[in-house]
Formats: structure tokens, C-alpha cells, sequence
């Protein structure tokens, strides 16, 4: 699972839906939700931490163009195979990002160690967790 740690900063809201902006050591994520119900209220300055599965992170070149907010560039800095999948982990910002890929998009991508390459997770696949 990877966890970062960010700040509330903006939340846009149209009846249940939600756009939850966070700083993460000055980056801009985003989280898309559903409901902001009373008993776990989201506000503007609360601290919370970003949760989404390894399954959920996308690799692609660094220039590439992607739709989505949640895209960053950094450095992969640990490859493990299996026979099927490849756990890819990247630094973002000293946090780790673990991608699970399956080996023909590891060999295809010609991932190695040291490089960097853009990983992307939508916002509707990270869930808040207050602090």
C-alpha cells in the first residue's frame, strides 16, 4: 500500500461528490470522493494521509501527456521480478511509490534502476485518511 502524508488545502464539492486537494511536501495531489458525511468531515487544514494500492500506479514515459492530475515524475530506485508482475518502487519527494506492473510492461518500458519515468493514479483510487 503506499501512504503519503499532505494537508487539506482546497475542497470543491457538487451535491455528493468531492475534489479533495492536499499538499504533499509541495506537490498538489488530488482525491475524488463521494459524500463528506459528518461523522468523518473533511475540512480545509486537517492533515490526512493519502492511501492507494500498488495496483492503482501507472508507469509511462516521462513525456508523456496524460489526462489525469495525479501524474509525477521520479526515480526508480528498486526493480523486483517475479514470473508474472514486477513491484517497480519510485521516490517521490523521499516517499517510496511502489508500482505493480506486469513483466511485458517492465521489458516494453525498459525500466532500470536510477531511471525516471512518470507514474499517474487516479483520484478517485486514493482514499483519505485523517490524521
Amino acid at each position: 500500500m503506499n501512504i503519503l502524508k499532505g494537508n487539506i488545502v482546497s475542497i470543491k464539492q457538487s451535491d455528493s461528490l468531492m475534489l479533495v486537494f492536499m499538499d504533499v511536501k509541495g506537490q498538489l495531489l488530488n482525491s475524488m470522493l463521494l459524500e463528506n458525511g459528518d461523522e468523518n468531515r473533511l475540512e480545509v487544514g486537517m492533515d490526512v494521509h493519502l492511501i492507494f494500492k500498488e495496483t492503482e500506479v501507472t508507469l509511462a514515459t516521462t513525456n508523456s501527456i496524460v489526462s489525469e492530475r495525479n501524474s509525477f515524475v521520479s526515480k526508480i530506485t528498486h526493480i523486483e521480478n517475479g514470473k508474472l508482475l514486477a513491484n517497480i518502487t519510485l521516490d517521490f519527494l523521499g516517499y517510496d511509490i511502489n508500482a505493480l506492473i506486469t513483466k511485458g510492461a517492465l521489458h516494453g518500458l525498459k525500466c532500470k534502476i536510477g531511471d525516471e519515468f512518470r507514474w499517474v493514479v487516479k483520484a478517485s483510487e486514493i482514499t483519505l485518511q485523517i490524521l
